[in-house]
């Protein structure tokens, strides 16, 4: 019995490394932000917010693509194994900015984060061509009717300032990890006695 309980443990550190070595997905197509989403994404994210997105006012296509970043990257933290070591605090911020950019472009709580990246991606890049009617139709399908029409909101969002405070939470996140290596250990949970073990996970300064 002893045995077989050393082998579930032995199988599960296992099975730990194999998770904690895995990239997080790939992002869409326009989303790589310098060929990682999260290294990359929280600087864009920052250049997009860190004026609480006023300087996007006037220029729907850009904020588009600044909100489906966000949204992905909110997304990621929820689900991505490898991002475990980024604080519950900061996890908090970025869903709090989901839910102001939601608020302030009149999409529903309810509306799959996916979905919501695959619209105002293409939403900005029908805008970027030029085509209000396109990118009318991307983005029409989740955004709740009332209110200024869907581009007229992207041109002027307004103020954002919870998306300012958790991007830049992001970011110094992000860097204090990397300085500190904190990717590397990460607790493995106490299986059948083994406590106190970890493994090797994400690198400091290294591209997953």
């Amino acid at each position: 019995m002893r045995q077989r309980l050393a082998f579930l443990a032995l199988l599960a550190i296992l099975g730990g490394c194999d998770e904690l070595r895995q990239r997080p997905a790939s992002p869409p197509a326009g989303l790589d932000a310098g060929g990682d989403p999260i290294r990359g994404g929280p600087g864009a994210l920052v250049r997009a917010f860190g004026d609480r997105g006023i300087g996007l006012n006037g220029r729907p296509a850009e904020m588009a693509l600044a909100l489906a970043r966000l949204e992905y990257i909110t997304d990621a933290l929820e689900r991505e194994r490898a991002l475990a070591p980024v604080s519950q605090g900061v996890r908090f911020e970025m869903i709090g900015a989901r839910r102001e950019t939601r608020a302030a472009l009149g999409m529903a709580e309810t509306v799959p984060p996916a979905r919501a990246v695959e619209a105002l991606l293409a939403t900005s890049r029908a805008l970027r061509r030029g085509d209000d009617a396109a990118a009318q139709a991307a983005i029409a399908p989740v955004v709740s009717p009332g209110g200024l029409p869907p581009l007229g909101r992207l041109a002027d969002m307004g103020g954002l300032p919870q998306a300012a405070i958790a991007t830049t939470a992001l970011r110094d996140e992000i860097e204090r990890l990397d300085l500190e290596n904190g990717w590397v250990a990460v607790p493995v949970p106490n299986v059948a006695g083994f406590g106190g073990m970890t493994t090797t996970g994400l690198g400091g300064n290294t591209d997953r």
